[in-house]
Formats: C-alpha cells, sequence, structure tokens
C-alpha cells in the first residue's frame, strides 16, 4: 500500500502548479509504491482538489494493481516526486515503450520528454574534462539502448508524425533526428552490409547516438546566434557552420565508433561538393552522414521558426527532391556565405552630410544589401534542393516514411 512516508499529505486544495499528469499505465504495479498518485477533483474558483488513490498498495496483488492502473484515465503526481519519476522513467523505459495498451502518443510523448531532458543537460555541460564528455555520450547510448526497439520500428511513425510542424527546438530537433535514422536504417537493411541481428541493432543504436549529437557543437556557439530571433547574416552562418567540427573536437576521444564521428562531422556535406566544412562529394560522404542530412533536412523544414512557417512533409520533401532552377546563382551565394565574403556591391553616399554621417549610411546601406541577398539565398534554396542529397537515399527516405502512412505525402509519390 502506498504508505505516506514521502512527507506528502493524503489531500490538497492547489491550483494545480504543484502536480503534474502521468499516464497511470507508465507506472508498473512493482514499483506503485515509490509514488503517491493522486486524483483531480472539479475546479472551484482557482483551485482544485487532489486527492490520494491509494493508501496501502502493498497490500494488494499484483493483478489487482494492474486493473486499477488500467481503469484510472488521468493521475497526478506532486512536483515532490518528480526527479523520482523522471529516474523511474528513465530506468523502466523499456517497459513504457512496450506496454502495448499504452497510446502510442502517449509513449512519444515519454520518450521525447525524457530524451529532450537528456540532451539539454548534454548541451549545458561545460565540457571541461574528458569525463564530463564521456559521461554525454554513456548517458545518449544508455537512453537509445532502451529505446532502440521502438524507434526503429515503423509503427513509432505514428507518434513522431504528430511532432512534424511544432516550433524548432535543438533538443527536441536532436531526438527526431536520431530516432528517423534509426527508422530509416531498419526499413533499408539492405544498404548495410551486417548478417547478424546483433550487428544490425549494433549499427541503428550508432546511427541514433550519432542523430541525437549531431549538434552537440553548438555548445560552442554564442548564445546569441543560436537563439537569433530571425534569419542568420553571413557571418553568423558561418559561425553555425563550425559546429560540426566543435563537435568532433568534444567528442575526439570518446569511445563513440568511427562511423558515429564521421555523422556529426559530415552531416552537412552535399552530394555535388558544396556543402560543409569539407566541401565532400559524392562517395567521399559516409552513408551514415548522408542519411543524417536528409533526417536533418526533412526535420528542420517541417518546423516552425520566428522568421518562417513550418512546411508540410509533402512540401518539405518537395523541395529537397527538385531540381534547382537557379542553381549556379545560389550556389554563387552559398559560397559568399560560406567565406563571409562581403556582398558585391558599394555605397557612396553624395548627399551633404558629415564625414561621420556618410560613412555611417554608407555601412548601413550595405548591411540592408546584405540582408536582402541572405533572403534571396534562402527564397532561392526554397526552389530545390536535389543537388544536396544523394538521390536514391532521398527516394529512400519518402518511400519509407509514405509506407508508413504517418505522413501526408499524397501526390508526391
Amino acid at each position: 500500500m502506498q504508505k505516506m512516508n514521502t512527507g506528502l499529505a493524503p489531500e490538497y486544495i492547489d491550483d494545480g502548479s504543484s502536480f503534474f499528469l502521468v499516464d497511470p499505465l507508465s507506472i508498473s504495479p512493482e514499483t506503485l509504491s515509490n509514488f503517491v498518485l493522486f486524483e483531480r477533483f472539479g475546479k472551484d474558483g482557482k483551485t482544485f482538489k487532489f486527492r490520494c488513490l491509494l493508501t496501502d498498495s502493498d497490500a494488494l496483488p499484483r493483478e489487482r494493481l494492474m486493473a486499477l492502473l488500467r481503469s484510472w484515465d488521468d493521475v497526478y503526481i506532486h512536483k515532490r516526486q518528480e526527479a523520482a519519476y523522471k529516474e523511474y522513467v528513465k530506468e523502466n523505459l523499456e517497459y513504457i515503450l512496450d506496454h502495448d495498451e499504452i497510446d502510442i502518443k502517449k509513449k512519444t510523448g515519454t520518450l521525447v520528454s525524457l530524451s529532450t531532458d537528456v540532451i539539454k543537460a548534454s548541451l549545458s555541460d561545460n565540457f571541461k574534462t574528458f569525463e564530463a564528455v564521456q559521461a554525454v555520450v554513456d548517458n545518449v547510448e544508455h537512453l537509445v539502448a532502451r529505446a532502440v526497439d521502438f524507434i526503429a520500428g515503423m509503427e513509432s511513425l505514428k507518434g513522431i508524425s504528430a511532432l512534424a510542424g511544432h516550433d524548432y527546438d535543438t533538443h527536441t530537433h536532436s531526438v527526431k533526428v536520431g530516432w528517423l535514422m534509426a527508422t530509416f536504417i531498419n526499413a533499408n537493411q539492405d544498404l548495410i552490409n551486417v548478417k547478424t541481428k546483433k550487428s544490425l541493432r549494433d549499427i541503428i543504436i550508432r546511427a541514433a547516438v550519432a542523430g541525437f549529437l549531431h549538434d552537440i557543437g553548438k555548445v560552442k556557439i554564442p548564445k546569441n546566434v543560436i537563439n537569433k530571433n530571425g534569419r542568420l547574416d553571413n557571418l553568423e552562418y558561418g559561425l553555425i557552420q563550425a559546429h560540426t567540427a566543435y563537435s568532433l573536437s568534444l567528442l575526439f576521444d570518446t569511445n563513440l565508433p568511427k562511423s558515429c564521428m564521421q555523422a556529426i562531422l559530415y552531416h552537412h556535406e552535399n552530394e555535388d561538393g558544396s556543402g560543409y566544412p569539407s566541401g565532400l562529394k559524392g562517395d567521399r560522404i559516409p552513408v551514415l552522414a548522408k542519411i543524417c542530412h536528409i533526417v536533418d533536412v526533412f526535420d528542420a523544414l517541417t518546423s516552425k521558426r520566428s522568421y518562417k512557417q513550418a512546411k508540410t512533409p509533402f512540401e518539405a520533401l518537395g523541395i529537397m527532391a527538385g531540381k534547382n532552377p537557379h542553381l549556379t546563382a545560389l550556389q554563387q551565394f552559398e559560397a559568399e556565405a560560406k567565406e563571409n565574403r562581403r556582398a558585391p556591391v558599394t555605397a557612396v553616399v553624395r548627399d551633404k552630410y558629415e564625414e561621420k554621417l556618410k560613412r555611417l549610411r554608407e555601412r548601413e546601406i550595405l548591411e540592408e544589401e546584405a540582408k536582402k541577398r541572405v533572403e534571396a539565398r534562402n527564397k532561392l534554396r526554397d526552389q530545390g534542393m536535389a543537388h544536396c542529397f544523394n538521390a536514391d537515399l532521398l527516394k529512400r527516405f519518402i518511400l519509407t516514411i509514405n509506407k508508413s502512412g504517418s505522413f501526408d505525402l499524397s501526390g508526391l509519390m
């Protein structure tokens, strides 16, 4: 039975801020006594009444506890036990993800919440010691190993598809990239030369870990650039490009396999050699990096940002598979941004200003022109990105997510 050894009262009158909602089926009967579960009664003014559901769970058989968990629609846990609940989820993730009675969207929510917490903790680490970096890798590998059977299954895409169109967030983005990489590789096993289920599972775990950590180098990028409420200018774009090299430098001495490191370093390389950091082309780009690139761009395009609405999966894949009619102009813009070149224009103010004001106005004109070129670059990019990706892998990706029935791609196929 749930003995009140936690310092919690059997009843509360509260505005709801002291409690959080959980799916009762996510709690294993064997661990039920670790938490005090509450039900919530109707609102009275600005408050709710929360009452403990069980007072002695140890006295009930497992079958009875399971029946009770099935009978409750919503239960609440006091925030004093939030840390304990999160630790429980972390250690019992397989139980939750394998539970047939838990809705797929609730499983997704639980996994994304836990994974996001892990990525946030990783990206907030100071990385001053090798031990700190290795701990990040260990935590991510531990999480992925527990979730891999779920995220590699086609059925799981029904949950992740619900996240398309949401606001862009570095942490959730990383989780979705790792997740989609795992599903894609599992659905296209002929791409990987393996002979045993264990070898396949190991490769899927590596792919997911690479996806989870692919943007870890952004911890080294100034916060005002990462969190900018608008499009990046060429200088900021150049700073962002450094994140792949920063990722490698942070992870270099860890136990991550070479294939993971390559995927993280080269996930912005383009098939035609116009990408970064090394300008690799075609077969010189590792397969895992090519897959990471496709998934990374797909999720970025289908996420909402302050300066753009989210594309639908149909629109995003149409852009990714489209041949750009203005490719030469786009490549010139990209080279200009990549090398942080000044816009190829000059500004001469001939009005009768003071010399200092003249120079200031000329600088403003150049900055305005640079902003226009950034806008032009982004508009041109949306005309087609087929030059960025391996055609066969992109086609496979489209077929894979279409096969899941989780994304509306009617008309694209």
